[in-house]
């Protein structure tokens, strides 16, 4: 079984579980005693989280923070791309959005809020920009399978494409301080580990339970890399070791957390296991490391 058809399945698991109903999270919540935690669930969020499966539509439609589609020109491609950016006026350092298997959906879009909430300017372009029915984006397609099956058929050197045009937007953004750094789950954490190697002048990237690039390509990294990882997630955490090893032997930054009880996905169903404790402290470590290698 190849690696994204692992990723695929682990991602279907993931949506039947978070349908098993309220009283689940509150359970979870319960469970791991993290005040955090048990903020961002059914109620609302902890304005110091990303908001999970449940609160993302209220998240977006409420948000108070300046955001913008713009359309990047990358080839014969225009890049559908949301753009959210912290309050007041100063610089400020960017973030590709790397987005999951599903796409650019809403609660990506959380996502980019709550970068913007942190103090980062949040690029998260729509990898399915002009591949959804009648040349439409992720919105045009009418079932999430539908855009999910499509993504997992970008080829990734296609996908590193279309985020360096990105990134060579976002470098012209008035706002931008020229500290540029990538973050993404699944998916998109793979494809934020694979881009730190493209890339040589990335300030920093976060994977969220990604995969890693081939072994060739890891000797392209310039950036520190932070992997952050869930205990129960037996495909990823099995690639953890020899990752390590291998930057270490080449001399390259790679600092990783793994969340005991925590499942592949756990920043978007936080009611499952303990992932409600593995989001309070994976986004901390992940914030922490971006604010101190963009200074």
């Amino acid at each position: 079984m190849n690696r994204k058809l692992l990723l695929l399945v682990a991602l279907a698991a993931a949506f039947l579980v978070a349908h098993n109903g309220v009283a689940q999270e509150a359970n979870a919540q319960n469970k791991n005693g993290k005040k955090k935690a048990a903020t961002a669930g059914l109620g609302g969020k902890s304005p110091e989280l990303p908001a999970n499966l449940f609160v993302a539509a209220s998240t977006v439609a409420h948000t108070t923070l300046r955001h913008e589609w713009i359309d990047i020109p990358a080839g014969k491609t225009k890049l559908h791309t949301w753009i959210e950016y912290p309050k007041d006026e100063a610089k400020a350092p960017v973030v590709i959005l790397m987005h999951y298997e599903a796409g650019l959906d809403i609660l990506q879009r959380a996502l980019a809020d709550q970068l913007a909430l942190d103090g980062f300017i949040a690029v998260a372009p729509d990898l399915l920009s002009g591949r959804g029915p009648k040349g439409g984006n992720f919105d045009a397609f009418a079932f999430p399978d539908e855009a999910l099956r499509a993504n997992l058929k970008i080829p990734q050197a296609e996908a590193m494409r279309l985020y360096k045009a990105a990134y060579d937007y976002a470098a012209k953004l008035p706002r931008a301080s020229g500290k540029i750094a990538s973050l993404g789950c699944s998916l998109g954490g793979t494809l934020s580990f694979r881009f730190a190697a493209e890339t040589p002048s990335l300030t920093a990237a976060v994977v969220f339970y990604g995969m890693p690039p081939s072994d060739a390509l890891l000797t392209k990294i310039n950036a520190p890399v932070l992997g952050l990882y869930g205990g129960d997630d037996d495909p990823v955490d099995a690639t953890i070791e020899p990752t390590a090893a291998a930057m270490k032997k080449l001399g390259k930054s790679f600092e990783s957390h793994v969340y005991p009880g925590a499942t592949h996905a756990f920043l978007t169903y936080q009611a499952e296991g303990l992932n409600g404790a593995g989001t309070a402290e994976g986004w901390t470590a992940a914030m922490e490391f971006l604010k101190e290698h963009t200074k």
